[in-house]
């Protein structure tokens, strides 16, 4: 349940939000100065080009693991919250995220990526598909006098 970016979602309508988790950990023995995200596409359509009607993208955090319910997948937090991105179009490079502590050695985060396709999303979107792949990257710290 906490590496669900590989689950696809089918029939999705104007209006229709995902909703998938995953974990990201810093495995090392270094902090980190910061983590990213980009998104890419391929197969790309109009659902990841259109960055006004396309898939909108959010993503929180958890301080415990995600409840998980579904399919569909649902998730509920029984700890805090705190807001990882603010909704954007889904397609991004080196996408600034916050309020993560996996920027600390050893720590992992639990997030929460909504997908939404919005209400104004028309007829052109029929029948389309994308395929998002999403690669967080954690930046090194800057070196200190040790």
């Amino acid at each position: 349940s906490t590496k669900r970016l590989n689950i696809g979602a089918t029939d999705v309508a104007p209006g229709d939000t995902l909703q998938r988790s995953v974990d990201i950990t810093n495995a090392g023995s270094l902090n980190l100065a910061s983590i990213t995200l980009t998104t890419t596409a391929a197969p790309s359509s109009l659902l990841d080009t259109d960055a006004t009607n396309g898939l909108q993208m959010v993503i929180d955090r958890c301080s415990v693991s995600w409840t998980e319910s579904g399919p569909p997948y649902t998730y509920t937090c029984g700890g805090s919250t705190a807001s990882v991105l603010a909704t954007r179009a889904i397609i991004g490079s080196t996408i600034a995220l916050s309020n993560l502590t996996a920027t600390t050695a050893g720590a992992t985060d639990h997030l929460k990526v909504t997908l939404t396709l919005p209400s104004t999303a028309g007829n052109t979107f029929q029948n389309l598909t994308s395929t998002i792949s999403y690669q967080f990257t954690g930046t090194q710290r800057n070196a200190t006098n040790k």
